[in-house]
């Protein structure tokens, strides 16, 4: 028998993700239906979150249930596509929540809730899509066990990925020497680790009753792809194009982020660069070219391609502990083909 392609793999997916969006669709119009009644005057909230769900993104995430669910064994449906449409929500509501901390004010290329509403409206915006989220995940149709299973993989996202953040966040806020790589990796680990591929897959495997053998491969998998994930965002977050990634790149600069990427940077460089890095990160009102600077730094110490590297090794791994994994053959194809996509994307 042939073996899957990947562009078999990719066919077979795109109709879901079609249907994720309809549910996304459908379930925000009714939830609008209902505040209107309730709360008219808290349609703005509604309305931040159908204008980012409609400004595209990705979908990876609802992917990474479907082919979750696949690999358990399971097969694809709308109760499947409202699972995916919680976590693209749950998704949601992390980088409402996210821009606001950033006090960004692009995403997707278009203005943030932070930035249209304001930082409190924003956290109520966030917070609602949570609620959508958990209201889609228990009323997707699966029997109440499988739910129940898949909920304990969708509450740890949460936990693991808010924990993650405010690490990060608190480094940032000490300033001082840096940080230890270690650290700066398990802080990668907890944002996206989970969150962004291990939790979602291991939602879908659940769904589709997996047992512990299935759910383990795809934790061997997940883990070190997650942390991947991180790296490459982190480099899009400084080195990215903004026309692509639809995001402003001298965030993470301005606010101080000591990503693993930082952290190889001050391990790196020369005494001066390391000074002129403590000196700049974290500091407001830099100037385009104290910004620009600050990236010459990291790329000339070699940190830019050492974090590149590292997320490719990542991924390598990822890929490698599915030759021997209990999972059905298209889904591993499918996983093997993402991995690389994650590690090497540019948006």
């Amino acid at each position: 028998m042939a073996q899957p392609t990947d562009e078999v793999t990719a066919l077979e997916a795109a109709p879901f993700i079609s249907v994720v969006d309809r549910e996304l669709s459908a379930h925000l119009s009714l939830a609008r239906e209902r505040l209107a009644s309730l709360a008219p005057d808290a349609l703005e909230l509604v309305d931040a979150l159908v204008s980012l769900v409609e400004a595209g993104g990705k979908r990876m995430r609802p992917l990474l249930c479907y082919w979750g669910h696949r690999a358990g064994g399971g097969v694809s449906g709308r109760p499947l596509a409202r699972a995916g449409a919680a976590i693209e929500l749950l998704h949601t509501s992390a980088i409402i929540h996210d821009d606001l901390i950033d006090r960004s004010e692009l995403r997707r290329g278009k203005p943030t809730a932070f930035g249209k509403l304001g930082g409190s409206a924003a956290v109520l915006a966030g917070d609602l899509a949570q609620a959508y989220a958990d209201e889609l995940l228990v009323g997707s149709g699966f029997a109440s066990e499988l739910t129940m299973a898949a909920f304990v993989h969708f509450n740890r996202m949460r936990v693991e990925a808010v924990s993650g953040e405010f690490m990060d966040l608190s480094i940032a806020a000490r300033g001082g020497a840096g940080v230890e790589e270690a650290r700066a990796r398990r802080i990668a680990a907890l944002k996206s680790g989970s969150y962004s591929v291990v939790g979602p897959r291991l939602v879908g495997a659940s769904l589709a009753g997996a047992g512990e053998p299935v759910l383990a491969a795809l934790r061997s998998y997940g883990e070190p792809l997650g942390e991947a994930f991180q790296l490459r965002d982190d480099v899009l977050g400084t080195f990215g194009d903004p026309a692509m990634t639809g995001k402003d790149r001298d965030g993470d600069i301005r606010l101080g982020k000591r990503s693993t990427m930082v952290a190889k940077a001050l391990r790196l460089g020369s005494p001066a660069e390391r000074r002129l890095l403590l000196e700049r990160l974290g500091t407001g009102g830099l100037s385009a070219d104290e910004v620009e600077e600050v990236r010459k730094v990291i790329r000339g110490s070699g940190a830019l391609a050492e974090t590149i590297e590292l997320a490719n090794e990542l991924a390598a791994l990822a890929t490698a502990s599915l030759h021997a994994a209990p999972i059905e053959s298209n889904a591993g194809v499918a996983l093997a083909a993402l991995a690389n996509e994650m590690a090497v994307r540019d948006a």
